[in-house]
């Protein structure tokens, strides 16, 4: 039988996550396109081009990008695209994502295979890891252990 994990190994494990989850906050609101613009007209970034924070208050460009990995989402995410094969971006997402990350509201339309779906699911699963962190740093707070449930409709 294991030995539970003591209460500050959980709060540093805690703490790592909620890291994870902010610096891409903080780098969708430094590189936030402006509105109304269209990030298929931006050259795709260079290959060798750094992704992610470059110094303390700067973070490299992703409106224009092409791949998934060059995208302001948490490490797990990128883990489960990659090995789900997903690397390069279709149009639609790569016209789609870039706004829908920092807030904005989409209407795209495109041929059906296109990755209409996986850009909202994309978006779907960083809200819901965002609110699962926040809901166990509470519990954890409260001195208790949370649950979390997820709901999922098909229509």
């Amino acid at each position: 039988m294991k030995k539970p994990k003591s209460k500050q190994v959980r709060i540093q494990s805690y703490n790592t996550e909620v890291q994870e989850i902010q610096l891409p906050e903080k780098w969708i609101k430094f590189g936030k396109p402006e509105s109304g613009s269209n990030p298929l007209s931006l050259l795709p970034l260079p290959a060798k081009s750094p992704i992610r924070r470059i110094d303390k208050n700067t973070y490299s460009q992703y409106a224009g990008c092409t791949k998934f990995q060059q995208l302001p989402i948490s490490k797990n995410l990128k883990d489960g695209l990659r090995q789900a094969g997903y690397k390069n971006m279709t149009n639609i997402q790569r016209a789609s994502l870039p706004h829908s990350l920092c807030g904005r509201d989409i209407l795209g339309a495109a041929k059906t295979g296109s990755g209409k779906t996986l850009a909202f699911i994309i978006l779907v699963c960083r809200l819901w890891l965002w609110t699962f962190i926040v809901f166990q740093g509470k519990k954890q707070k409260e001195g208790g252990r949370g649950g979390f449930v997820f709901l999922y409709f098909i229509y």
